[in-house]
């Protein structure tokens, strides 16, 4: 096989060391490719650029940090530069669709990733841009069925070319039990996510102590930071709750490592905001907390509802009832069995559905070599709902 049928690009306008979902996407990705063989170049933006590394089968060229129309025209600069050297790839992977828009230019195969509020939020001049980006695209990859769902509402003609594939997780090592579960300490809650209006974590808050007012015995550490957090301290505030409420912030990969592993419960109550724009469409958190064998109670909006089954693997609740939020924490806050049977479970679910490879399996799966006539048809290839 020829050096170039092997070669993929990726672009991404954000890399680590810059926190984010989106960051995580970019980085898994690259190495799903890389482990499937494919020799990737990754054209992305991040706070530690301008600078060019390469490590196991992945070059990274970042082109540093930037307003947003030097963003792009640096991204577009460095992909031209590798195409006048003749690095040319098989196929160009965007991270998102904004992403998209320096590769536009490039006759390859071009593969868009859709992951939630970014397709329904855009009005205007914006919304313009996302049809034109998606139009050019040969396939589009939902990373949930919700997302697909809000893609198509908005934009019926690119049902064909629209595929779901899940996001993947990493799977620990084997997870001891808590002392919670041998009925020595309170049991541990454990929110990971940017504290963001739609993640609803005053409403956890206001869970919790109810549930501490009912005697049931709980610690709950929060982790992230976002536009949300003073609206978070004054609840823990007013509720008076500053010895059973941790606000930890940003923290290191191996502190966050250790949070989850001394875990019982994973609360994730997020909601739907503007008319079901503002959604959450895959919960990269909620997959790792399954992976850890974490009981995990998410809200019924959004795409987390999709990898947690009700009682079985997790517990789904409406975001937007305290009443429901208070009785699954108080449930599962009260029965150290129940969240080890939950957690064991969605464990298992975690690593037979959620792979990374399997993730670039789909996306590159017979990819068209021409681009489809519009259709509402649904799609071949699709995972989850």
């Amino acid at each position: 096989m020829a050096d170039a049928d092997r070669r993929l690009w990726l672009v991404a306008r954000v890399h680590a060391p810059d926190e984010g979902g989106v960051q995580t996407y970019v980085a898994e990705t690259a190495r799903a490719y890389a482990a499937l063989g494919w020799r990737v170049t990754l054209f992305a933006k991040s706070s530690a650029g301008p600078r060019r590394v390469s490590s196991d089968g992945v070059e990274l060229i970042d082109v540093g940090p930037a307003s947003r129309l030097r963003v792009y025209g640096r991204l577009f600069r460095a992909m031209a530069g590798a195409w006048l050297r003749g690095e040319r790839p098989k196929a160009i992977h965007a991270c998102t669709w904004r992403a998209a828009l320096p590769a536009l230019a490039f006759p390859r195969p071009l593969i868009v990733t859709i992951h939630g509020r970014e397709v329904g939020r855009p009005a205007g001049g914006a919304f313009a841009l996302l049809r034109l980006v998606l139009r050019r695209a040969r396939r589009i990859v939902a990373v949930s069925a919700v997302t697909r769902d809000l893609l198509v509402q908005r934009l019926p003609d690119f049902a064909a070319r629209t595929i779901v594939a899940w996001n993947g997780v990493r799977m620990p090592a084997d997870r001891p039990a808590t002392a919670f579960q041998y009925g020595d300490a309170p049991a541990q809650i454990l929110t990971v996510c940017r504290l963001v209006a739609r993640k609803n974590i005053p409403a956890a808050i206001d869970a919790a102590a109810a549930c501490l007012r009912e005697e049931a015995s709980l610690h709950y550490t929060i982790v992230g930071r976002g536009v949300d957090g003073i609206r978070i301290q004054q609840t823990v505030r007013r509720h008076q709750l500053e010895d059973h409420v941790r606000l930890a912030g940003y923290v290191s990969d191996a502190e966050l490592a250790e949070q989850y592993r001394d875990a019982d419960i994973f609360l994730h109550p997020q909601i739907a905001l503007e008319d079901g724009a503002e959604v959450e469409g895959f919960g990269l958190s909620v997959a790792d907390a399954m992976a850890q064998g974490l009981a995990c109670i998410v809200g019924a909006d959004g795409g987390p509802a999709e990898l947690v089954r009700d009682g079985v693997t997790g517990l789904v609740v409406d975001g937007n009832s305290p009443g429901a939020l208070r009785a699954a924490l108080a449930l599962l806050a009260r029965d150290p069995a129940l969240c080890r049977r939950l957690g064991d479970q969605a464990r298992i679910w975690a690593a037979n559905n959620l792979s990374w490879e399997r993730h670039c399996r789909l996306v590159l799966h017979e990819l068209p070599t021409r681009r489809p006539a519009p259709s509402r048809s649904t799609p071949a290839l699709t995972e989850g709902g």
